[in-house]
């Protein structure tokens, strides 16, 4: 499993499904959801494929009014959830069929072929494990994990400072928390909608990188502590 549906945790990740594209907030954008699902159940037969067709053009029909924050993001509606858990509804492992997505805008071979930043990372077990020990929805845990340059400024942070891997998930698993916490109440990349990656060089350290993004001056115990090591 990667960490788009993680073992643990009771949370997956629909950010590349363009959900957070929408202008919503966030309650509105779980009502949204359960509005999908609710209407997928009853209106979609796997039996009569058909139906997965009519059901996204319904969908987008519905969803058309909605503000986009990027005209260029395609936003899916078989994006839907299954519990806590959210992720796209006409899966083969549901559907029983390979090339089921073919009903969706962009196709089986893209939905499953495309790889985010995140999706296969080295460590994606120690961050599963790390994540499954917080009280995350979806919504925040998609935030998390689709915001691949927090992650990867938290790694060379540390990595800079000696400190490998291994050892920091060992160790420097409460200071891990107390910065993924960070991010959720400064709302920094809480609404992802591009993966591009960023092929700038940059002249700062990591450390300082990630005290600038997570806004760590204004949290003198969080930065001393991470200083000290």
């Amino acid at each position: 499993m990667s960490l788009c549906q993680p073992e643990k945790g009771n949370f997956s990740c629909g950010s590349c499904c363009g959900i957070f594209n929408l202008d919503l907030s966030s309650d509105e954008i779980r009502k949204l959801i359960f509005e999908r699902t609710e209407e997928f159940k009853k209106s979609v037969d796997f039996e009569k494929p058909w139906t997965m067709a009519e059901y996204r053009k319904v969908r987008e029909k519905k969803e058309v009014t909605i503000r986009r924050k990027d005209e260029l993001v395609y936003n899916c509606p078989f994006l839907g959830a299954f519990g806590k858990k959210i992720g796209c509804m006409i899966h083969p492992i549901f559907s029983g069929d390979p090339l089921s997505q073919n009903y969706s805008f962009y196709g089986s071979s893209i939905c499953q072929g495309y790889e985010c930043r995140n999706m296969e990372r080295k460590s994606s077990k120690l961050w599963e494990n790390l994540l499954s020990e917080m009280e995350l929805d979806s919504f925040t845990y998609s935030a998390i994990v689709s915001d691949y340059e927090t992650l990867d400024l938290i790694e060379e942070t540390f990595s800079q400072k000696g400190i490998s891997i291994e050892e920091l998930f060992r160790s420097k698993k409460e200071l891990l928390k107390r910065l993924i916490q960070r991010k959720i109440d400064r709302n920094v990349a809480m609404m992802n909608t591009s993966f591009e990656i960023s092929m700038e060089e940059k002249k700062e350290s990591a450390q300082e990188r990630l005290v600038q993004r997570l806004s760590l001056t204004s949290v003198p115990d969080l930065t001393n502590e991470i200083n000290s090591l």
